[in-house]
C-alpha cells in the first residue's frame, strides 16, 4: 500500500432534501497500490453541480446512484503524481472521470471518461467552461435548440456556471438573450455577458415581464430549473420554438413524482418541440465546443466566474449553494494546493 493516506467524503444515508453533514461521513484510509494502466490523482478541484445531488437519491438516471458507504461523486481536477499508464505522465492535469470528493483518486488512464492536459493547463478555464458547461450550453443551443441569428432566447439560472456560458454561447451566435437569475447582483452580471435583459425570480412578476419583453414569444429555451419557472415559459413560445431541457434543479430535493408542466399543450398551439438533452452523449464531439469557447476567449467574447470554498468539509454547503441561490458562476472546492508539475 502507498504511504499515502486519503480523506473521502461517503454517503452514510439518503438525503431528504438539501443534503445534509449526517448524511455523510469524513473517513480516512490508505492509498491502494495501482494496477497496470492506472494512474493517481492529487485532487486539487472539485466541481459542484447540480447533478451530484441527483445521483444521492434511490434509483438509476443516466448513471447509478451512489451507494451507501460509497465516495459522492462528482467532477474534478487533479495532478497526475503516480502512473502505471504508459501515455501518461506525471505531472500532466486530469479530470480522472467522476473522482468524487476525496483528496486522492485512482483512474483507469483508458477510460474515455479520464481526460489528461498539459501541466501548463489552465484549469479554473477547463472546470468553469469546458468540462461540462460548454458542451451543454452549446450543443444544447447548437443541435437541440437550432439557434439562428436574431432568435429570441430564454435562459434560465442564466447566472449559473452553464447559464452562464450558454447566455455568452447565444450572444456569440447572434441571438437576443433574456436571463432569468435569483438576484439583482446575478442579472448585472448576466447583463454584462450579453443579455438584453435579465429578470429577478425573486422580485419581478416574470408572466408579465415575459410578455412584455417578447410579445411574441420566444423562439428557444434553455432550461435548467424546471418547475413553475418552465410553466411559464411554456405560455411564452413563438411558433416553432424550441424548448431544451438540460436540468430541473428546482426539483432536485423534492420528495415525491416531480409535477409535470401544466402548459405543455402550447407546444401543439404553437407546434414547438421540447427535447431533452444529456452532455454525455457528445462526448465525440466535445472539441468541436472546446475549440469555440476557446477561440471565444481569446477573443474576448467569453468570460467566466469562480465561486470557491476550502476543504472537504465545506463540500456539503458549496453543493447546497446551487439550490439556495447563493453562488454565482461555477461552484468549486478546493481540497488542497496545487502541487505544481513535479517531480514529486
Amino acid at each position: 500500500m502507498s504511504e499515502r493516506v486519503n480523506r473521502q467524503v461517503v454517503l452514510t444515508r439518503r438525503p431528504d432534501g438539501l443534503l445534509t453533514d449526517a448524511d455523510v461521513e469524513i473517513v480516512e484510509a490508505p492509498v491502494a497500490d495501482l494496477a497496470e494502466g492506472e494512474i493517481l490523482l492529487e485532487m486539487v478541484w472539485l466541481q459542484m453541480d447540480a447533478a451530484v445531488r441527483s445521483w444521492l437519491d434511490e434509483g438509476a438516471g443516466y448513471l447509478p446512484a451512489v451507494r451507501i458507504g460509497e465516495t459522492v461523486r462528482s467532477g474534478g481536477m487533479g495532478r497526475v503524481v503516480e502512473s502505471r499508464h504508459p501515455d501518461i505522465s506525471v505531472g500532466q492535469w486530469s479530470s480522472g472521470g467522476l473522482p468524487g470528493w476525496q483528496r486522492y483518486a485512482i483512474a483507469d488512464g483508458d477510460s474515455p471518461l479520464v481526460m489528461t492536459f498539459p501541466a501548463d493547463l489552465d484549469a479554473l478555464f477547463q472546470l468553469a467552461v469546458i468540462s461540462s458547461p460548454a458542451a451543454t450550453a452549446y450543443f444544447g443551443l447548437t443541435d437541440l435548440g437550432e439557434v439562428r441569428e436574431g432568435d429570441a432566447v430564454l435562459i434560465s439560472a442564466a447566472a449559473g456556471s452553464v447559464g452562464s456560458v450558454a447566455v455568452q454561447t447565444a450572444v456569440n451566435l447572434g441571438a437576443d438573450v433574456v436571463g432569468i437569475a435569483g438576484s439583482d447582483e446575478k442579472c448585472r452580471w448576466v447583463e454584462e455577458l450579453g443579455a438584453d435583459t435579465c429578470l429577478n425570480r425573486r422580485t419581478d412578476d416574470l408572466a408579465v415581464r415575459l410578455k412584455e419583453l417578447r410579445p411574441g414569444g420566444f423562439d428557444i429555451y434553455f432550461d435548467t430549473v424546471g418547475g413553475p419557472i418552465l410553466d411559464l415559459a411554456l405560455r411564452r413560445l413563438a411558433i416553432g420554438a424550441r424548448v431544451v431541457i438540460v436540468g430541473a434543479i428546482s426539483m432536485y430535493n423534492e420528495s415525491g413524482r416531480p409535477p409535470g408542466p401544466s402548459n405543455y399543450l402550447n407546444l401543439i398551439n404553437k407546434q414547438a418541440k421540447m427535447l431533452g438533452f444529456q452532455g454525455l452523449a457528445y462526448v465525440d464531439r466535445y472539441p468541436e465546443a472546446w475549440d469555440r469557447m476557446g477561440q471565444w476567449k481569446n477573443e474576448g467574447r467569453l468570460v467566466y466566474r469562480t465561486d470557491v470554498s476550502h476543504g472537504l468539509e465545506t463540500c456539503v454547503g458549496q453543493l447546497n449553494s446551487l439550490f439556495t441561490g447563493t453562488n454565482i458562476g461555477k461552484a468549486l472546492v478546493q481540497v488542497g494546493d496545487d502541487p505544481g508539475p513535479g517531480p514529486y
